[in-house]
């Protein structure tokens, strides 16, 4: 970790934090997701996350933990 805040320290300074997220949020995530089976409630447990927030993190991350409901017609 301490090379990675180096390296963007160096690169983008004054906004390590920013590239940081975009780094480690969707490994984190995707990671997360599988050791759960997909199972979205105990993965947003798992985080600190409202399971909320964990769906709409995945669509922006392209990460196809948000599942449609039984019954919702198809976007």
């Amino acid at each position: 970790m301490p090379a990675l805040v180096e390296h963007l320290l160096a690169a983008r300074p004054g906004r390590v934090h920013r590239e940081a997220l975009v780094l480690l949020e969707r490994p984190l995530l995707a990671h997360v997701l599988a050791r759960t089976g997909g199972n979205q409630l105990r993965a947003a447990r798992l985080l600190g996350l409202n399971r909320n927030t964990l769906r709409k993190r995945c669509r922006e991350l392209g990460l196809g933990a948000a599942r449609p409901r039984l019954g919702a017609a198809p976007v």
